[in-house]
């Protein structure tokens, strides 16, 4: 486990400055799992290696994150109303059994979020959701956004709560959905806890539900369209766009790029069921063609290292609005 002290000392060594702020700190906490893979972050990162090249006198090329020259990933993504909910199930069932047995450390994989552990760092874990809330209105901001204007929120995959209650904090009214009912359990006594009153729990039980929901300001996905093969990413991601209000926006994470990814449904469908986290990703022109067809603009599209070796996978962040 990594702690905020050892963050912040990395970033005295390394690039001898201090944290831009406590949430810088703790998403590191919970994103890096060794004092070695921390090294690594701040000796990779563009920062340190100008600093390196000003006190060697000389330049340092910038290694690439995701090169330019990884090849095209096959990826299914259209498949038929049988097919897509099948796999609904199988992804219900999946989060289901990790809703009852491990739910804080399904929602971030850190080792201290076993539930032999939490308690002892239930304040972290709950405390990073601010992060999340805190980065999503940067975004409306940056492209003319006024999160002022936003009255309803849709989270999708809502999870423990983690997010949930900080969204509360900010809009009026919060419509927070998963597809696992244990998860919602959890995150229901914790949003109580908080006494937050203007969150309403939604349990997408069949994929019937999604279709049901209602016209929204603003939808919130982050860490979670991830653990959806790329059929029902795109069959999220179509419904949950035809539910902005004109000009609304989505703050949206999918993982984009695996070097060596591929998806076919009857292959996948074929293997055995695991009781444990599935990755997916889903190329980022399937995600421009939801967008256009969708009426909706992409205001924004980021890098967010939420995934792994970042030489090798790529995820992003996009911001959507629905076409005034």
């Amino acid at each position: 486990m990594i702690t905020s002290e050892q963050v912040t000392l990395a970033y005295q060594l390394f690039l001898g400055r201090d944290p831009e702020s406590p949430e810088i700190v703790n998403n590191l906490c919970q994103t890096v799992h060794s004092v070695s893979a921390l090294r690594e972050v701040f000796m990779r990162s563009a920062e340190f290696r100008q600093r390196m090249g000003e006190a060697l006198d000389k330049n340092q090329n910038v290694q690439l994150r995701h090169p330019f020259h990884l090849p095209h990933i096959p990826v299914e993504a259209e498949i038929s109303d049988e097919l897509l909910h099948k796999m609904f199930d199988r992804i219900k069932h999946e989060w289901t059994h990790l809703g009852e047995t491990e739910p804080y450390w399904s929602t971030i994989t850190q080792p201290q979020y076993h539930r032999d552990q939490f308690e002892e760092h239930r304040k972290q874990f709950y405390d990073s959701g601010k992060y999340v809330v805190d980065i999503f209105m940067a975004a409306m901001r940056r492209n003319n956004v006024n999160p002022n204007f936003i009255q309803t929120v849709l989270e999708v995959g809502c999870g423990v709560g983690r997010v949930t209650d900080f969204l509360a904090k900010s809009f009026p009214k919060v419509m927070a959905t998963d597809i696992s009912k244990p998860h919602i359990s959890v995150a229901k006594a914790h949003v109580e806890l908080q006494n937050s009153k203007n969150v309403e729990f939604v349990h997408w039980d069949d994929p019937r539900a999604l279709y049901q929901m209602p016209s929204v300001d603003a939808i919130l996905s982050v860490i979670t369209l991830q653990h959806n093969p790329p059929p029902m990413m795109v069959w999220i991601l179509k419904n949950l766009l035809a539910c902005l209000n004109p000009g609304g926006v989505a703050y949206v994470q999918i993982p984009t790029y695996r070097n060596g990814y591929l998806f076919e449904t009857e292959r996948y469908l074929q293997t055995a069921q695991p009781n444990t986290l599935e990755m997916h990703f889903l190329p980022q022109h399937e995600v421009f063609r939801i967008i256009a067809d969708s009426d909706c603009t992409c205001l924004e599209i980021r890098e967010d290292g939420m995934v792994g070796d970042e030489s090798q996978m790529l995820s992003n962040t996009f911001l959507i609005q629905r076409n005034p």
